[in-house]
């Protein structure tokens, strides 16, 4: 039973928001068409990344809680993982956005990103050596520029609203994933702060991921693919 530890924990990270998706209220399945795009990039990108990071052992799965299938060095939960997880967090985004209709944030939260941005961005040159350390803080200085560009205000506060809410879910998922452990961390390749079994920097991992979803996922909505234009306005309209 122990090896479909993590094929299990995906299905119960998935399960109840899949079965709310096609609830009257939010209805999250008719934005399918928009989601499901944003959620294959998101996931074929991380795969990449994830496949690199095990190669060179940042980290390792652990054969005892895996069914022993695997893709390029990587067990098949890993694959799930990629859709399970920003799927169930994407969800959540939507449920926010359907209930929360006030804008808590001041005008200055963008230049306040910015300048975490720019704080990631430096403190990215003083972990160099640490593998999984420099590329989350990396991946921070770019994805939260990233979101400024393709989020307005009201969208900025219902992703961290989400993000927020998201975090009580992974500590069980992810505090199961690593006091097994089935994710098992070499240290040399972190800083080493972690809040029980979890490392610090997979919060940030996890804001990177979440945050390219959704991102993506509204550049797809509003069909601004490419440098903010919407191409149906680009389209040659036949003449009446």
């Amino acid at each position: 039973m122990a090896h479909y530890t993590y094929l299990l924990l995906n299905l119960f990270t998935i399960s109840i928001p899949f079965a709310l998706s096609f609830e009257s209220k939010v209805q999250f399945y008719k934005k399918w068409k928009y989601y499901l795009p944003s959620l294959f990039i998101t996931a074929l990108l991380f795969l990449i990344w994830d496949y690199y990071k095990t190669k060179f052992g940042v980290w390792q799965f652990n054969d005892d809680f895996i069914i022993g299938i695997k893709f390029f060095g990587l067990p098949i939960e890993e694959y799930f993982f990629f859709f399970t997880v920003p799927y169930s967090c994407t969800f959540i985004y939507e449920v926010v956005a359907y209930y929360n209709k006030r804008n808590f944030l001041t005008k200055d939260i963008k230049l306040v990103s910015i300048a975490l941005s720019f704080i990631f961005l430096m403190f990215s040159f003083f972990v160099l050596e640490k593998s999984y350390t420099w590329s989350v803080t990396f991946g921070m200085a770019f994805i939260i520029p990233f979101l400024i560009y393709t989020l307005d205000s009201f969208k900025f506060q219902h992703f961290f609203l989400m993000f927020l809410i998201s975090i009580l879910p992974m500590a069980i998922v992810n505090g199961v994933l690593t006091a097994l452990p089935v994710v098992v961390y070499n240290n040399a390749e972190n800083i080493g702060i972690r809040t029980i079994t979890i490392p610090v920097e997979d919060y940030l991992y996890s804001f990177i991921l979440l945050g390219l979803n959704v991102g993506l996922y509204e550049l797809f909505k509003t069909k601004r693919l490419f440098l903010g234009l919407n191409f149906n306005k680009l389209l040659i309209q036949p003449k009446v």
